[in-house]
C-alpha cells in the first residue's frame, strides 16, 4: 500500500472504504471489520457524564496518611489516581516518611508495593515501629506481609515491573499504595551530555504511573532528592553616598532534581525540611510543606516530628 501513500494505521483509517477495497481486493465488508477490531483495541473507551458523576461521587479520592496534621493540609490526604512526590535534601526524612505511609495503609488491609532502589530498606525499623505501638506477633506479621518489597536497580527493570502491573501479570488484592524510593538513583545513571535514553525512560515511566494509579485506583509516590547551592554576589551598599559594593551576599538556591520535565509532572508535591535535632538523635523536628499543582496558590505546611515509634 506504501504507493498509494497509505503508510501506518492512522493513514489506513483516514483512507476511503472503497479505494482500500479496490487496492487490497476486499470486500467492503471485510475492511469495515478491520476497522472495527483497530477502533477497539487502540480507542480510549468512551464514559458516559452519568458514569463519571457516579464515580466521583462513590470513589474515595484520597488516601489518609494517619499523620493528622499532614492529612489536614492535604484536604484528607494523598490524592488517588495522580502521582505525588516527596522531596528534601539528603537526611529530611524522606524515606521514613514513606514507611510510614506504607505502615499506615497496610494497617487497613491494604497492599503496599515499596520499590526500594538502594537497596537500604529496613523492615526491622518497619518492625521496632509496630513494637513500639505495642502490637503483637500475629498483628505486626500481617501489616509486614501487605507491604511488599521489590528491589529495583535499572529504569528497564523498574518499567518491566510497571507493565507487569498494568497489564495484570502481576496482581496485588486492594492494592492502595505504591512508593518508589528513590527515582534519581534510577535516572542518574542516564544523566549526562546525551539524555535522550534518560527522557525517554522517564517519559514511559510517568504514562506508567499514571496509568496503574488512575485504573486501579491507587496512590502513587516518588521520592526525589533536593539538591542546595549557595551563590555569592556582590550587592550595593545603600547607605554609601557612592553605592560602593558592600559584602558578599550568599544567595541559596534549592532544586528538585529529575529536570524541567519533571517539574510539574507530580499534582502533589510534599517538602520536607528538617528543623531540629535532638542532641542524642532521639528525635527529628521536620516542617512539611504541601504545594498543589492543580491548584498553585495553594501551599500549606505543618510540622511533623520523627522518633522511634515513627512519624507523628
Amino acid at each position: 500500500m506504501t504507493k498509494n501513500c497509505i503508510n501506518t494505521i492512522a493513514d489506513f483509517l483516514k483512507e476511503d472504504v472503497e479505494k482500500i477495497s479496490i487496492i487490497t481486493k476486499l470486500e467492503v465488508a471485510c475492511v469495515l471489520d478491520i476497522r472495527d477490531i483497530i477502533f477497539k483495541k487502540y480507542s480510549a473507551p468512551s464514559i458516559s457524564g452519568t458514569t463519571l458523576r457516579t464515580r466521583f461521587l462513590t470513589e474515595k479520592s484520597y488516601l489518609e496518611t494517619g499523620i493528622k496534621r499532614l492529612d489536614t493540609i492535604l484536604n484528607g490526604g494523598i490524592p488517588i489516581g495522580f502521582l505525588t512526590e516527596v522531596c528534601g535534601l539528603a537526611g529530611s526524612g524522606k524515606s521514613q516518611l514513606c514507611m510510614q505511609l506504607a505502615i499506615n495503609s497496610a494497617k487497613l488491609s491494604n497492599s503496599v508495593i515499596y520499590i526500594d532502589t538502594k537497596g537500604d530498606f529496613s523492615a526491622v525499623r518497619i518492625q521496632k515501629i509496630l513494637e513500639a505501638h505495642g502490637l503483637s506477633h500475629k498483628e505486626m506479621a500481617i501489616i509486614m506481609l501487605n507491604i511488599n518489597i521489590v528491589q529495583i536497580f535499572s529504569m528497564n527493570d523498574l518499567i518491566c515491573l510497571l507493565e507487569s502491573i498494568k497489564t495484570k501479570k502481576i496482581v496485588f488484592d486492594c492494592l492502595s499504595l505504591v512508593i518508589l524510593d528513590s527515582l534519581p538513583c534510577l535516572m542518574f545513571q542516564h544523566f549526562g551530555d546525551n539524555n535522550k535514553i534518560g527522557l525517554k525512560f522517564l517519559n514511559i515511566f510517568v504514562n506508567l504511573a499514571r496509568c496503574i494509579s488512575n485504573e486501579l485506583r491507587t496512590c502513587f509516590i516518588c521520592v526525589n532528592i533536593e539538591t542546595r547551592w549557595v551563590d555569592q554576589e556582590q550587592v550595593p551598599d545603600c547607605n554609601d553616598e557612592d553605592y560602593n559594593f558592600g559584602e558578599p551576599a550568599y544567595c541559596e538556591i534549592k532544586n528538585r532534581c529529575l529536570g524541567k520535565y519533571w517539574r510539574h509532572i507530580p499534582v502533589q508535591v510534599l517538602s520536607l525540611q528538617k528543623t531540629f535535632e535532638s542532641d542524642t538523635k532521639s528525635y527529628i523536628n521536620i516542617k512539611v510543606i504541601a504545594e498543589n499543582y492543580n491548584n498553585p496558590c495553594s501551599k500549606l505546611q505543618c510540622p511533623i516530628s520523627i522518633n522511634y515509634s515513627g512519624v507523628f
